[in-house]
This record gives C-alpha cells, sequence and structure tokens, in this order.
C-alpha cells in the first residue's frame, strides 16, 4: 500500500481543482454570451412585432394636396421639424460619394427641409481601413458635413457584430432610431441615387398629411391616403424600402418608430421618388431617382438613363477617387 503526504495529495488536486474552475468559467461565459444573443434576437423581434397593428384601412379617401390658387402650385401643407436621411452599414467609396451630392444639391436647390442626416455605424470612426479608397471617401464625408451641413451620426453597432449579427442597413436604422425622437418626421432615401430636383422632393413632405405619431383624433395618423404602414423587420430584412418615412416617439416608456411608404398610386406623389425606369414609361423625370444593384453590388448601369449624369456628380464631389469599381 502507497501512503500519500498531504503534500502529494495536493499536488494532485491542483490541475483537478484548476480544470474544473477553467470548465466552470468556460461555461458561465458560454452562458452569457448565449443570454446576450438571445436578448439581442428577442429585442429585434419584439420591436418588429410591436409594428404589427399597423393601419390596415381602405385608402379610399386620399388626402388632397394644398393648392396655391395664385400661382396653380403645391403649397406647404406641413409645418414641423423634418429631416431627409440617407445610411449606410458598409463603407462603399461609391454610395459614400453618392450620398455627398445628395446633400450638395439639397444645397443647392434652396431646400425647404433644413436638417439633412447622414447615419453610419460608429466603428467608421475608430478603426483605419486597409482600403485607401475607403478612407479617403470617408475623409470626403467628414468635410462635406461641414461644407453643405448635414449632420453624422455615428450609431454603436459593436454588440451586433461580436454576437455574430449581419450589419445591415436595417440593423443600423433600428439601432439609431432613437436619434429621431427631436423629429415630426424623417424621410429616408436609398442610396446610391440622383437628386434632380430638391424643390420637387419637398413635397414628399410638405404637401399631403403625414402619419406622425399615432392620434386618434387626427384620422391622417392612422387612415392616410398618401402613406401606407410598412413596418421595419430589421431582423429578417436587411435592405430598406427606397423610400421610407419614420416617425419617433415614446410610448408605454420604450422608444416607438411608425415607419410609411408612399403610396405610389397618387400620380404626382407616389413617383416623386421613383427607380430609373420610371422616365422610360413616362417620358418624366422624379425629383429623386433611387439605383437598383447589380449582382456585384454595384449601382446597376443597364436600362439607367441617369448613371453618366450621377457618376458625373460623383467625381465632382470626391475628385481624384476612383469609383469605377465600387
Amino acid at each position: 500500500m502507497v501512503l500519500l503526504t498531504s503534500s502529494t495529495v495536493a499536488t494532485l488536486l491542483i490541475p483537478v481543482i484548476t480544470c474544473v474552475c477553467t470548465f466552470s468559467i468556460f461555461l458561465a461565459g458560454y452562458s452569457l454570451q448565449q443570454h446576450s444573443v438571445r436578448n439581442i434576437e428577442k429585442a429585434f423581434r419584439a420591436l418588429d412585432a410591436s409594428q404589427a397593428d399597423y393601419e390596415q384601412y381602405p385608402f379610399d379617401t386620399p388626402e388632397q394636396a394644398t393648392w396655391d390658387p395664385e400661382t396653380g402650385e403645391l403649397s406647404s401643407l406641413n409645418k414641423g421639424n423634418f429631416a431627409y436621411l440617407q445610411l449606410l452599414a458598409e463603407p462603399n467609396p461609391s454610395d459614400i460619394c453618392s450620398a455627398i451630392a445628395f446633400y450638395k444639391k439639397l444645397v443647392e436647390g434652396k431646400s425647404e427641409i433644413q436638417d439633412r442626416l447622414f447615419m453610419y455605424p460608429q466603428e467608421w470612426d475608430m478603426i483605419m481601413s486597409t482600403d485607401p479608397t475607403v478612407n479617403k471617401a470617408l475623409s470626403f464625408l467628414r468635410d462635406a458635413s461641414v461644407k453643405y451641413k448635414f449632420w453624422l451620426l455615428p450609431i454603436d453597432m459593436k454588440l451586433v457584430v461580436q454576437q455574430g449579427y449581419s450589419l445591415t442597413d436595417s440593423k443600423l436604422l433600428r439601432l439609431g432610431e432613437i436619434q429621431f425622437m427631436a423629429y415630426d418626421s424623417v424621410l429616408y432615401l436609398r442610396t446610391p441615387g440622383l437628386l434632380l430636383d430638391a424643390k420637387e422632393l419637398d413635397k414628399i413632405i410638405l404637401t399631403r398629411p403625414l402619419p406622425m405619431r399615432y392620434d386618434p383624433t387626427r384620422q391622417e395618423s392612422y387612415r392616410n391616403g398618401a402613406w401606407i404602414g410598412m413596418p421595419l423587420r430589421a431582423h429578417d430584412e436587411s435592405k430598406l424600402p427606397p423610400v421610407y418615412l419614420i416617425s419617433v416617439n415614446t410610448k408605454r416608456n420604450r422608444v416607438e418608430a411608425r415607419t410609411h411608404v408612399p403610396n405610389v398610386a397618387l400620380r404626382g406623389f407616389g413617383d416623386l421618388a421613383a427607380g430609373p425606369n420610371y422616365k422610360k414609361v413616362t417620358g418624366n423625370d422624379p425629383a429623386y431617382v433611387f439605383f437598383e444593384w447589380d449582382e456585384e453590388g454595384h449601382a446597376k448601369r443597364e436600362n439607367n438613363p441617369y448613371y453618366d449624369q450621377w457618376r458625373k456628380e460623383q467625381n465632382q464631389v470626391c475628385a481624384g477617387l476612383d469609383l469605377d469599381f465600387y
């Protein structure tokens, strides 16, 4: 029989205790990580589900826009604090330069909507890209925000990335929507795109009643002929509608975002912002043209009569950048 001294027993037990402790720490860390993942997923799904009570009324009584009897032109109907928004989850230089050109033309076209916003992941400010074109485009963006007076809104997306979720435009908007609390409504327009007429674009916001926050005493908030409720499905859909109206307020101690798309059946309103084929069909230009993407994720050139003008305006605001590969 072998007798074990206390020191020998202690020596043998130390590795065992170390392994048990290490394994316990691993289990605790894994459990905490899974709890965080479930919480994020639950938060996205809960927010998506919270918008399921959107209006489902028939649009048989569309509001009439207000006309100026002297000029015969549409006049401003809505008064309030409004903003235009563009956003990007990925730092694509071409799309960044497209957004800069948009803000430049809002200023040159004397848009009545004074606030302009650009939302992006906060990580862009903290990490230098290995692509020098990306870094240069981001530099142009920061300079342009001062020159053309638009607000940069960096949103912290770190936890979403760490937990293995893909970084998408819809998730960026979901996490950043609280930034819109100060506005009555914010109008998102997809980039890449081309602004042709700032004053005409303003009509989307100014000439028909907006839903804004829900108010049972105001019919336009829940039964609106110009705006159709479309919930933001941040967990399930990566892309946003090309034209998206957002109104944010608090309800039951939480932030509530109401999101709508324009009723494209209303001629002269629903087509103020349209795809490039609109001109081919009607012969007329929309106020804002949003582009589609090709299989490589680039702005589609085929059947796009606005493509060359768009490239020209990009090169004006991002001089020296080769954007053909983006």
